[in-house]
């Protein structure tokens, strides 16, 4: 499973999940699972930026919501790989 630290960790994990959708049955379902991962990760971001600006902020729930979706998306795609 890949976790990421901060949002910054985002954008080289999103290339390799879209890489490893090419070629899937369920490509397009997989991709709209990444695009909502994406908006998450905005989230994150903003929130990020409050936590260093001393704000309340909601970094740590966000941050475990994200890795939690992407390891459902890898655990998808593992599937969807087996099955081909």
């Amino acid at each position: 499973m890949t976790v990421i630290k901060n949002s910054l960790d985002w954008n080289n994990l999103e290339t390799s999940l879209l890489h490893k959708t090419i070629g899937l049955g369920h490509e397009r379902e997989v991709k709209k699972m990444i695009e909502n991962i994406r908006a998450e990760v905005t989230a994150l971001s903003k929130a990020e930026v409050e936590a260093r600006q001393g704000r309340k902020h909601h970094a740590e729930e966000l941050l475990i919501r994200v890795n939690q979706d992407i390891e459902m998306v890898e655990e998808y795609l593992l599937v969807a790989a087996l099955l081909g």
